[in-house]
């Protein structure tokens, strides 16, 4: 008997960081602050892509919609910019019920989450942290 095999899609494009956003927080607010708004952050992207993923379980369109575009709002604030672009992408294809999409779009969402939230997280570690 032949046992179906499931594989992970690695990312293969580039994850964008806007660092002068980062930079923006943290001249505003300070490097004690900052770090905190992008750590506070990147635990309410994770959140709410938990719930995203829930809502397109359950077939809940209506809730996936306001998910992606609060993903594309809290990532646009921290820069991460290649992120808020494919939650854009994912907002458009629910507009359309393009589930063929959503389903496609959803998984590339979580694998531009891993990639781009970490790198979020090293930035503010490694140049927003206080002396």
């Amino acid at each position: 008997m032949k046992k179906n095999k499931v594989e992970r899609l690695m990312l293969t494009e580039r994850a964008a960081l806007e660092k002068t956003a980062l930079d923006t927080l943290q001249t505003s607010l300070g490097q004690g602050q900052s770090r905190e708004v992008v750590e506070r952050a990147a635990c309410e992207v994770s959140d709410r892509l938990n719930s995203l993923e829930a809502a397109l379980s359950n077939g809940d369109l209506a809730a996936a919609g306001r998910l992606a575009n609060s993903l594309i709002a809290i990532s646009r604030q921290i820069g991460l910019i290649s992120f808020a672009q494919v939650a854009g992408d994912l907002a458009g294809a629910i507009d359309n019920n393009d589930y063929v999409a959503i389903a496609s779009i959803s998984r590339r969402l979580i694998r531009q989450a891993d990639a781009t939230l970490f790198q979020a997280l090293d930035y503010v570690t490694e140049h927003l942290s206080e002396p």
